[in-house]
């Protein structure tokens, strides 16, 4: 179990520490990258020996944040000696991947997921944030932490990613103070709009091929879209995806299937007005690993993609939906 620590305790166990992993989790997405270099950025500033970490390769939608070049990927067997080992955005230990492994040093965990499992020694939860950047944002302003201008790109970045443009149920009026106040470091809105919402051929080309598995459950209540493996490339961003089934008129809750490996699929939810973090719980010893909120979630379950999504419904989803209201 994690001692919780509030702002001032996190930043002092931080400063007592020289050497500094900070860890993002695998899948990477605009938070977790934002996250971290920001607070790679704020610990050099502070004359910290710090090694940005993440086992995975950065996507290239977000690798115009400064810095994030830096990351590094632990070779098998690599042990790198530190401090202190930060882990943003990841609510469980198996989302370090390999850094797991490769770091021994006493873990703090900075995360906003109801989900989290208290795996590290320290914790900095704050459930109602919109984004751990927001939580970064609030750690820099309660201790008097500097800010420039790449620090505000990285931050104001995690946040509009994480709340979907101020577009999804998790946006808060603090979320949106956190970001404002971010501008005027020198943080340009429609730059940064433009570049994360900009699509690769091959995106739109893999979407032409997805779209014809669009399929509705519950009198058009629930609908899914399915990547199956053989249309998989994981250079090719998906996340967009579920914007389809999600805003079509009478959708209460959106699935995407993505076969990510033969015996491995990931599946993203997003609703309204559902309590979709409840439904990973059901799946139990199938999930690898799972980061929710109320109205969204993802998860990566074990075992190769059923022809149809429906056996799913009929088993898991269904009995955690409310419809017809």
């Amino acid at each position: 179990m994690s001692k919780n620590v509030g702002y001032q305790e996190t930043w002092n166990l931080i400063m007592t520490a020289s050497r500094i992993a900070i860890v993002s989790h695998i899948g990477p997405d605009g938070d977790t990258t934002g996250s971290g270099l920001a607070l790679a950025e704020a610990l050099r500033q502070k004359g910290k020996t710090v090694h940005l970490l993440v086992d995975d390769v950065i996507p290239p939608t977000y690798r115009f944040m400064p810095g994030a070049d830096g990351y590094h990927q632990v070779a098998e067997g690599e042990t790198i000696p530190t401090d202190l080992t930060v882990v943003v955005d990841a609510s469980s230990k198996d989302r370090m991947g390999a850094n797991e492994a490769a770091l021994s040093s006493p873990i703090l965990n900075i995360d906003h997921h109801i989900s989290n499992t208290h795996y590290a020694d320290y914790l900095l939860l704050d459930p109602k944030a919109a984004a751990t950047g927001e939580i970064i944002y609030r750690l820099f302003k309660e201790n008097h932490v500097p800010i420039n201008k790449n620090m505000a790109i990285c931050l104001y970045t995690a946040i509009v990613t994480d709340c979907g443009f101020f577009k999804y149920g998790n946006t808060t009026p603090a979320c949106m103070m956190a970001a404002a106040e971010l501008l005027p470091y020198g943080v340009h809105p429609d730059e940064i709009s433009d570049i994360l919402e900009m699509k690769s051929r091959e995106t739109i080309e893999l979407l032409a091929k997805v779209l014809p598995t669009l399929t509705f459950y519950e009198g058009g209540k629930i609908s899914t879209l399915e990547i199956h493996h053989g249309l998989y490339r994981k250079e090719i961003s998906t996340d967009s995806f579920i914007y389809y089934p999600r805003y079509i008129e009478g959708v209460e809750v959106a699935v995407v299937f993505k076969a990510v490996e033969e015996d491995e699929t990931r599946v993203s939810m997003r609703s309204r007005s559902v309590d979709v973090s409840q439904i990973a719980l059901s799946f139990g010893p199938h999930i690898l690993w799972c980061f929710s909120h109320f109205c969204l979630i993802s998860f990566y379950m074990i075992g190769r993609m059923i022809a149809s999504p429906s056996e799913i419904f009929q088993n898991k989803f269904t009995p955690f939906f409310t419809l017809g209201r």
